[in-house]
């Protein structure tokens, strides 16, 4: 199971309304990848300083909330294959 989130520049995450194999350079994403266990941060090249910066904070509470989890920052552009798969499911 794979949840989607937006990040806004406040600090909130909500669940993303766009389908969740579609990305936007103008966001910053989060992925929790329940059954790999790990949390995907991915970062628009078009994404606000302060919306990036307030994803690696909430990234960092995620580590909590998912201790076992693998938390995996990812810039628009240098996506992971294991990232990309993910997205084509």
């Amino acid at each position: 199971m794979i949840e989607t989130f937006e990040i806004d520049s406040e600090a909130k995450m909500f669940p993303s309304e766009e389908n969740v194999h579609k990305t936007d350079s103008t966001k910053v994403l989060v992925y929790i990848d329940h059954e790999n266990k790990v949390v995907y941060l991915w970062r628009g090249d078009h994404a606000g300083v302060m919306k990036k910066l307030v994803g690696t904070r909430i990234a960092a509470m995620l580590s909590h909330k998912y201790p076992a989890y693998r938390i995996r920052p990812i810039s628009e552009g240098a996506e992971p294959a294991a990232f990309r798969a993910l997205l084509q499911t």
